[in-house]
């Protein structure tokens, strides 16, 4: 006995990936650009003076946490965008879930926080400057 479609002479097709001069993981294909990146962006962890959940004074544990939903560009196997959060390591397992009991809507905004305090302090320590162009 043959399925109910199995007569049907269309086939589905996948998407096709349209290679790009760029490299993988930095806008390889048009069906999806890839997260953003910056390590040095991340790498002002470093420097954070510190955590910005639990205010723990960074002496070489904060570190730059990504977010953790798909509209941030996270997927399977994929990091969401270099948009980060300093937090010291048990923040960043309290945010992503590894310890702890926080719902997810309360981790994503632990993360909201945290990457807004993060950004305002590398800007207002001039770590980051906004440039516009003159018109």
């Amino acid at each position: 006995m043959k399925a109910w479609n199995s007569t049907l002479s269309t086939k589905r097709e996948k998407p096709r990936r349209i290679a790009q001069d760029t490299q993988k993981g930095v806008g390889a294909s048009i069906l999806h650009q890839g997260p953003f990146r910056s390590p040095d962006l991340l790498s002002l962890a470093a420097k954070a003076p510190k955590c910005f959940h639990c205010g723990a004074k960074n002496v070489g544990q904060v570190v730059g946490c990504h977010p953790n939903g798909l509209h941030y560009g996270k997927g399977t196997g994929q990091k969401g965008h270099d948009i980060p959060a300093f937090f010291c390591g048990e923040c960043h397992d309290l945010m992503d879930g590894r310890t702890g009991t926080l719902t997810r809507f309360e981790r994503d905004l632990m993360y909201l926080r945290g990457s807004n305090d993060s950004l305002a302090w590398a800007l207002q320590s001039g770590y980051l400057q906004v440039i516009t162009e003159a018109a």
